[in-house]
This record gives structure tokens, C-alpha cells and sequence, in this order.
């Protein structure tokens, strides 16, 4: 493989010249006989290796999985301007990450909630669906506690259904306090959600 290096290069340049011209390159452990020479190639020999460098690693900057460093930063500016952009002391592998996703996102299922929902307080919430049978269950009695999965009036856990509230949903952030929910989480929410739906969000304690 032939040697790209600065003094490498400054070698193949040395072999151009005519010969009688300088002395010849010195062999390993000998004196440069032409030190004013070898500066003057040296030179040119950093710029080629430095040209080198830079075309060897223009391949892997023409794809979003190979990319490093700027060039990342200018695709997601190319392709989302300024509403993507790397956060403080992100590396290439997160930001590629983001990027991916913005480019390919999952739009308009429950499951795209609750995984922002994750995301932004780093465990799961509970998304409830008043006209989902399975977030609500049966209310249940008495005589038949265990009615459609319900667990009978007054108790905690127990979420009342609705017909009457189509296209909505109730979110809880167990953030360990009661403020309210983040704008960014929020902001979060909606572009991932159908048009048209509606999401209740409130921070709580606990999900108990």
C-alpha cells in the first residue's frame, strides 16, 4: 500500500526529480544530505497527505450512517433547518440517531405517545382512553367483582369510561410532583398525535 504520509509523499515527489540534480533521499540511519531540499518537500508533502486525508474520508461523508462532525450538523440543517439541531455535548451517534428519526418518523399510534412519554420523563406513564375498555375496565359489584376486568366503585386504580369522549385521551408524567407538564414534552405530544385528537396531560406523583 503505498505510503500516504507526509514524508511519504514528500518521498515520491524527491524520486520525480531529475537525476544528478539533489542528492539522493538518505537511507534509514544516513544524513540528509539536502536539508533545504527535504524542508521544501516536506512542505508540499503535508499538503498533499492533508488533501489525501481529507478525500479518504469524503466516502463515508455522503452517507447518514457513515457521517461525523459537521457534516452531520449541515445534512440535518439541509434537511430540518433550524428545528434540528445538536444539543450541548451530543455525540454523532445520538444526534445520527435523532436525525433518523425525524427523517422516518411513527406518527398517529397510541404507541408513538407513550414512547414520548418515556422519553421525556424516563419511565412509563399511562395513556387513558375513556372509550378504551381495556384503560377503563368494567366497574364491577358486589355480586360480580371481576366484571369486565373492573374493580368496583371507590377504588384508586379505577378509571371511569366514556362514549361521550371520542378522539381523546388522559396522559400521566410520573414526574414526582404535581406542576404542570413541560413544554417540550407537550409540544412532543402533539406532533406525534393524529389532527383532530386530544391529549389531557398532568404531572403526577405516582401512577398508584
Amino acid at each position: 500500500m503505498a505510503d500516504t504520509t507526509q514524508n511519504g509523499f514528500a518521498l515520491r515527489i524527491r524520486r520525480l526529480l531529475p537525476t544528478g540534480w539533489f542528492p539522493p533521499a538518505p537511507a534509514t540511519g544516513q544524513p540528509e544530505q539536502a536539508p533545504v531540499l527535504n524542508a521544501l518537500l516536506q512542505g508540499f508533502g503535508s499538503v498533499f497527505a492533508w488533501v489525501w486525508a481529507l478525500l479518504a474520508g469524503t466516502d463515508a461523508q455522503t452517507r447518514l450512517a457513515t457521517m461525523t462532525g459537521a457534516f452531520l450538523d449541515m445534512f440535518a440543517a439541509d434537511f430540518f433547518g433550524t428545528m434540528l439541531s445538536r444539543n450541548p455535548g451530543e455525540s454523532d451517534d445520538a444526534f445520527r440517531t435523532r436525525i433518523e428519526e425525524a427523517l422516518f418518523p411513527s406518527l398517529g399510534t397510541r404507541p408513538d405517545v407513550v414512547n414520548v412519554m418515556a422519553d421525556e420523563v424516563r419511565q412509563a406513564g399511562r395513556v387513558i382512553e375513556p372509550r378504551n375498555a381495556a384503560d377503563c375496565k368494567g366497574l364491577g359489584s358486589l355480586s360480580a367483582p371481576a366484571t369486565g376486568g373492573g374493580y368496583g366503585y371507590g377504588v384508586s386504580a379505577l378509571r371511569y369510561g366514556s362514549r361521550a369522549a371520542p378522539f381523546q385521551l388522559f396522559a400521566q408524567l410520573p414526574t414526582g410532583d404535581t406542576n404542570p407538564p413541560a413544554t417540550q414534552t407537550l409540544d412532543r405530544m402533539a406532533d406525534v398525535m393524529p389532527a383532530g385528537t386530544i391529549a389531557w396531560v398532568q404531572d403526577v406523583e405516582t401512577l398508584d
